[in-house]
């Protein structure tokens, strides 16, 4: 199970904004979760091993986080490591 999905409890999340910049949106899954050490860096860029993906394609290749999100879309988080225990 991913750090993400730990931290959110849920294996995935209904979420609504009047925001439609990635970035913005962004911004408020990872305050709401506690995500923001593993999916940002210091100058809100995504960090290099966590992935951002809007309807299942990296926003590295679809506008970055100034991609304007639409109704329905769907924003997953990625970090492929897992916390020891």
């Amino acid at each position: 199970m991913s750090i993400a999905r730990q931290r959110a409890g849920l294996g995935s999340v209904e979420f609504t904004s009047e925001a439609n910049k990635l970035k913005d949106v962004l911004k408020m899954i990872i305050v709401s979760y506690k995500l923001a050490d593993i999916i940002l860096t210091e100058n809100d860029e995504v960090k290099p091993w966590a992935r951002v993906l809007v309807n299942g394609r990296s926003q590295e290749f679809i506008g970055g986080l100034n991609l304007e999100l639409r109704d329905g879309d769907t924003v997953a988080l990625i970090y492929p490591y897992t916390e020891n225990f």
